[in-house]
């Protein structure tokens, strides 16, 4: 046993002395790992060559300068865009108001009476003479938060298409200081309102009223003689305008 142990250790140490010389390095000292890298040919004794390193060169220095100068730009790019963003989301946001507000009242949709002016001459506005009577209702509510009355002085009229029409609502101010409130109103059933025009009306408009004052409010309005065209109006002999007061943001 003691003899195999000993031939062992004689054959390590032979292997130990034979290393150093086979990888061209003193003895004791343990070799370069090979780094294979297009700078070296593939094959290289020598770490790769990294930035900082004094074998950095002054073209890898040059590209280097310049990678970092496209990350900037870019980065100064995306922040750009990103900000863009953000300005027009904001900027969207409001004139969303406005721009549905001129929707409303230039298409009539979702049941909000046309108020854009049209041009018509006496032809166009005359009552049509034979055509059936529609019943105009009219009704008038306040948020809880407006410590106001409002109500209509007519509960209805009834008109043909092309003929105007003057209505009044009523409003009193029934707490011991002034409060300013704002109107919106629609116009029911909704493929009925972009028939209805109204030429004068106190909507969007804010109104203020000092403790206990009572004001009358007038709306003039008529039924485009359109309507007798549309045969989808054939069954609508009903329209009810409704408006709903409510305090003004901030007042």
């Amino acid at each position: 046993m003691a003899l195999r142990l000993h031939a062992c250790f004689r054959g390590l140490g032979a292997r130990a002395a034979a290393w150093p010389k086979t990888r061209g390095v003193s003895a004791g000292v343990m070799p370069w790992r090979t780094y294979a890298t297009p700078a070296n040919g593939g094959n290289s004794s020598q770490p790769p060559i990294r930035p900082g390193d004094p074998r950095y060169s002054g073209n890898a220095h040059e590209g280097y300068r310049r990678y970092q100068e496209e990350a900037q730009r870019r980065n100064t790019s995306g922040l750009l865009y990103v900000s863009a963003f953000v300005i027009f989301f904001l900027g969207s946001s409001y004139a969303a108001v406005p721009l549905y507000r001129l929707l409303c009242k230039t298409t009539g949709f979702m049941g909000t009476p046309k108020t854009e002016p049209t041009i018509r001459d006496a032809e166009t506005l005359k009552p049509l003479e034979g055509h059936r009577k529609l019943r105009i209702n009219f009704a008038g509510q306040v948020s809880t938060l407006l410590d106001w009355s409002f109500k209509p002085e007519q509960r209805q009229v009834s008109v043909v298409p092309g003929e105007t029409a003057l209505a009044f609502f009523k409003a009193y101010n029934n707490s011991d200081k002034p409060i300013v409130g704002i109107a919106t109103y629609n116009v029911l059933p909704d493929q009925a309102a972009p028939y209805f025009n109204k030429i004068q009306c106190f909507c969007f408009d804010e109104q203020q009223l000092d403790p206990r004052e009572e004001i009358d409010m007038p709306v003039f309005f008529f039924i485009d003689p359109e309507f007798a065209d549309d045969p989808l109006m054939d069954d609508i002999d009903t329209i009810t305008l409704s408006y709903t007061f409510f305090k003004a943001s901030g007042r």
